[in-house]
């Protein structure tokens, strides 16, 4: 079989293809280049498609509402579309698929087409499973079975892939055998034929069209003569056609020898034949026109007088057992070949890529349309945004400048509110000052003179002073000061509820409730103010000359503070003390020489009566009065010496309690400046993002322009022309 020959019958049709066969410029070759064309512009596709699918990611993940779910997994699954389609049109070679029923001739067709018998024939079901033949560079052919690498030779062919074989393999199985491309000149060009088990020995017609039809270019349906078409022939090229677009089909009445027996007979049945074929590809496929189909889709033929012509001997052919029309019926199948090439050379380009081209453009109509949508929604959504953000930074300069304002005159009226508190509580403790006589008088603590009594009595004192100054001014100013106070919190209220958008922040701000236990404290401590005072009890007698001079002293010395005085008075008492004896022995010589003995007697009875009632009425009553008077003194002196202190204390007590409210209202404000404020850089955000997808999508459908009008090109030198045409 590997010493066979190609051997060409002298016709008319044999010179035909004797002249394509050898011309330099065969058309098989522009498949090649096309093929090479079209699978560079799909790898473009497949890199565009990777692009756009990043560039979708992105923006899904942005959850703008850019794009449907929907619309992004309908193009996340273009990559794998494409991926398919590059499978396909990568391959190096146009694919020829023979089926039909078994018994019907399938493989002895290929043999004659071969001018070899290559694959195993015989009576019954003889293929039993894929049989592939391809072209090889080497010199010898071999055979490459189902999961192996290993070649094995082409005379293990009969035992592989007959159905007669204990060894036969799956039906779905694929068996490749490569044949050297020197002996054959159909597979020179890197064509492909496909013999496939009867189409009635499995169910499995999906699996065999998705596995092994998918990337054919002919289909040759191979019909024994002696029946017709069946349900499951036609069935197959349903399905065929359901999955190809527009699929070149072949359809061979083999065994038309058979007819030599009934001549009569001839042209009926060929007709009949001709009607059903005619009907099933033109009606039920609608894939050409009836006259095309009879002219060069159908043909009358006997693959075996066709391989047995051209395998033996001229001299030999009356002992071959041809019959008396096997030229007709020869010339018939040299035309089926003629037709057969110049369909692989005319459409196979075509019937190959055109569907692939198209399918390539929907894709880039498809992200195309997808991104362009993108792209427009990106842009509405942007001059939204670009108003948004004019709108908000708007409000946020009115709000900063209602801000200032506000701050301005709550500080103002802060200030007011605090001065007139520091005023009214400096002339409210003034007047309290002037009524501490009165006050201490109240004091009715029994009052012991005892040494070690009289600082408990003062403690005492000082607590009485302090809670009853405290008690009074907060009697007298607590309406008035609150009333105040309550009208500044109104106003600050309104003021920044008047600037707040929402409504919630509006009731946190009405739920700021000034405290309850707020209350001005007024600072007196006594004890320390009062703690260098050194009261008098001692008893002095009204008249005497030292009680004489220090009311003379202090009379002189009444716009001094009490502190100097009592320094004077008892620089002074050392002074008078010293001179009194001398003082009075000197006046005592005076009298008596000027009036007598008998009138300083008189005189001196009621000197000394007077100091006798003095000296018995200072009691402790006196002493506590004059104790308290000397106190109410001393405090008062003291008292006025931090009226500025106390007032300064309550009013920056109100100062720091308005300003508290203040900074908690305000906080709401500032709040919603900074919630503007993020919303200000999130609405500057989208816009930056948003023109990152408008200027990654105008990059993106210029790369589809590109890419399209490659496949115009594509479309214009391989499919629109009839570039395929080959110089006879």
């Amino acid at each position: 079989m590997s010493d066979s020959m190609i051997r060409e019958k002298p016709t008319a049709f044999g010179s035909i293809r004797q002249n394509n066969i050898f011309n330099g410029h065969s058309p098989l070759k522009l498949f090649t280049h096309a093929k090479i064309t079209i699978t560079d512009i799909f790898k473009n596709i497949a890199s565009y498609v990777n692009d756009s699918n990043t560039y979708l990611n992105d923006v899904i993940k942005s959850d703008r509402n850019l794009i449907t779910n929907d619309k992004y997994k309908e193009i996340q699954q273009l990559k794998e579309r494409v991926s398919r389609i590059l499978s396909i049109i990568s391959r190096d070679h146009m694919k020829v698929v023979f089926f039909g029923r078994t018994s019907n001739g399938k493989s002895t067709v290929m043999n004659a087409m071969l001018r070899e018998k290559i694959l195993p024939i015989g009576m019954g079901h003889t293929t039993n499973c894929f049989l592939q033949i391809e072209g090889t560079d080497k010199n010898e052919p071999s055979v490459l079975i189902p999961g192996s690498d290993e070649l094995k030779s082409i005379n293990n062919l009969s035992s592989i892939g007959n159905a007669l074989s204990r060894e036969k393999l799956d039906s779905d199985s694929l068996v490749k055998i490569l044949w050297p491309k020197e002996k054959c000149r159909l597979i020179r060009d890197d064509v492909i034929l496909v013999d496939s088990p009867g189409i009635d020995v499995s169910v499995n017609l999906d699996e065999w069209i998705e596995k092994y039809c998918l990337d054919a270019d002919v289909f040759v349906l191979v019909i024994s003569a002696e029946a017709t078409i069946t349900g499951a022939e036609k069935k197959f090229l349903h399905r065929v056609a359901e999955r190809l677009s527009n699929p070149n089909i072949f359809i061979l009445m083999n065994r038309w020898d058979a007819t030599d027996n009934e001549p009569e007979m001839v042209e009926l049945v060929k007709q009949q034949h001709l009607d059903r074929g005619l009907e099933f590809l033109c009606d039920e496929l609608n894939l050409c026109q009836r006259k095309e189909a009879a002219e060069h889709r159908m043909f009358f033929i006997s693959a075996r007088e066709a391989l047995l012509n051209r395998n033996v001997d001229i001299s030999t052919l009356s002992k071959s057992g041809f019959n008396k029309a096997y030229k007709e019926r020869l010339i018939e199948f040299n035309k089926f070949e003629h037709e057969f090439e110049k369909c692989i050379s005319k459409t196979a380009v075509k019937t190959k890529f055109e569907q692939h081209t198209n399918r390539g453009k929907e894709i880039l109509i498809l992200l195309c349309e997808t991104i362009t949508n993108i792209i427009n929604k990106s842009q509405t959504i942007k001059r939204e945004s670009s108003e948004k953000l004019i709108e908000t930074e708007d409000r946020n300069n009115f709000l900063e400048r209602e801000l200032i304002l506000i701050t301005e005159l709550a500080k103002e009226k802060i200030r007011y509110v605090s001065e007139d508190v520091y005023q009214r509580v400096a002339q409210t403790l003034n007047d309290e000052i002037k009524r501490l006589y009165t006050l201490i008088e109240e004091f009715d603590r029994p009052f012991s003179s005892d040494y070690n009594q009289i600082p408990l009595y003062k403690q005492d004192l000082h607590r009485w002073v302090e809670q009853q100054l405290g008690t009074n001014l907060q009697n007298r100013l607590h309406t008035t000061l609150y009333n105040s106070l309550d009208i500044v919190h109104s106003e600050i209220k309104e003021r920044i509820k008047s600037i707040l958008l929402t409504n919630e922040r509006k009731l946190f701000v009405d739920s700021i409730i000034p405290r309850s236990d707020f209350a001005i404290s007024y600072r007196l401590d006594c004890s320390n103010l009062c703690s260098d005072f050194h009261e008098d009890i001692q008893f002095k007698f009204s008249l005497g000359l030292t009680s004489l001079w220090e009311n003379f002293v202090q009379n002189q010395n009444k716009s001094t503070n009490y502190i100097s005085s009592s320094l004077l008075n008892s620089s002074n008492d050392l002074f008078t003390t010293s001179k009194s004896s001398l003082v009075t022995l000197g006046i005592s010589a005076l009298i008596w020489r000027s009036i007598g003995w008998k009138m300083v007697a008189i005189i001196g009875s009621i000197y000394g009566s007077l100091y006798l009632y003095e000296r018995l009425m200072w009691t402790k009553k006196a002493q506590e009065r004059a104790f308290k008077r000397q106190y109410a003194d001393y405090i008062s002196a003291k008292m006025k010496l931090i009226v500025d202190l106390t007032s300064g204390n309550a009013s920056a007590q109100v100062h720091q309690e308005l300003s508290m409210y203040f900074a908690q209202t305000i906080h709401y404000v500032a709040m919603e400046k900074d919630d503007i404020l993020d919303n200000i850089q999130e609405i500057k955000n989208e816009i930056n993002h948003l023109k990152s997808y408008i200027d990654k999508g105008k990059k993106l459908t210029k790369q589809i322009d590109k890419i399209d009008n490659e496949l115009n090109q594509f479309a214009k030198q391989y499919l629109l022309t009839d570039s395929t045409n080959t110089t006879n």
